[in-house]
């Protein structure tokens, strides 16, 4: 027997002059979320992160969205990520009825439109773009959810089949631009890892002390190698004050020049090993090294 066809929300005027506002913002601006972290109903949650790499602010609406961005960020083969990226509602709920899911909409605002329920715009959490050797640039979707939201026993089934329904509708959508959509959990990451990341690329917040030569830097880093290799009991913070006392730099220069070096791969350390700034650098983990 054939289902029901389940009544779809309604695309309203406010909402395509939402979209309209929004593509002239872009097209003025340049690329920004669709949702912000002060419009997401997860605020405590949300993070608003400035990177390096993009030159801009990017608004993460959970925790655990940090760890595919610190990942993506850390690529050299991905040269932008756009979050909360959204999704052409016509087509969107075009797919919806072709599945017969139901498109997600404002329920709340339904008073305002004679009881119609309005369609709400779908996003994706990241689509980076990635630079291929060829030249040619791609784009990867990614929908982050925690492993919870799919685990009926922590949300309950409805839920869980809800939220599996507009991953469904997310994820036909990219098949028609004939990209595949990823799902990540907070399980497909090293923390420890991720961890290291954020370390590292705080040295982007000091440009200062970055300001140098190529050939300076590389004789700082080599200076930090010699010292690796020849104290292995030392601790990181010993190495920077011994680089720094040895080249007449500041230790916070010699410091972010460590955690570009590392952040850049100029240095290979294991970054599933925690790097801390009293604890040795074991160096070189098997399968590591210097990049000359």
């Amino acid at each position: 027997m054939k289902n029901k066809q389940v009544k779809q929300p309604v695309i309203t005027d406010s909402e395509l002059n939402k979209i309209k506002k929004y593509q002239r913002t872009v097209k003025k601006n340049g690329f920004r979320p669709w949702v912000t972290v002060r419009q997401s109903h997860t605020y405590g949650q949300g993070q608003i992160i400035f990177s390096h790499k993009t030159g801009r602010l990017h608004h993460l609406l959970s925790r655990g969205e940090r760890l595919p961005f610190f990942m993506f960020e850390s690529d050299v083969t991905i040269v932008d990520i756009l979050e909360q990226y959204p999704l052409p509602i016509n087509e969107t709920l075009d797919i919806a009825r072709k599945l017969n899911i139901v498109h997600p909409g404002s329920y709340k605002e339904r008073y305002k439109h004679d009881l119609k329920i309005p369609a709400k715009t779908m996003t994706t959490d990241l689509v980076i773009i990635r630079q291929l050797p060829d030249g040619r640039k791609i784009l990867e979707p990614y929908s982050y959810k925690y492993q919870s939201a799919l685990d009926s026993a922590v949300n309950g089934q409805r839920k869980v089949n809800r939220t599996q329904q507009k991953l469904d509708l997310e994820f036909a959508f990219w098949r028609t631009q004939g990209v595949e959509c990823v799902l990540l959990t907070e399980h497909d990451f090293d923390r420890t890892e991720i961890y290291n990341l954020e370390f590292l690329r705080e040295c982007y917040d000091h440009p200062e002390y970055l300001d140098m030569s190529n050939e300076k830097l590389l004789s700082i880093i080599d200076t930090f190698v010699k010292h690796f290799i020849g104290h292995s009991e030392l601790t990181l913070y010993q190495h920077i004050q011994c680089v720094s006392e040895a080249l007449a730099i500041s230790k916070y220069q010699a410091l972010s020049v460590f955690q570009k070096a590392v952040y850049e791969r100029l240095i290979n350390l294991n970054l599933s090993e925690r790097i801390e700034l009293y604890r040795p650098i074991h160096y070189p983990p098997q399968g590591y090294g210097y990049v000359a």
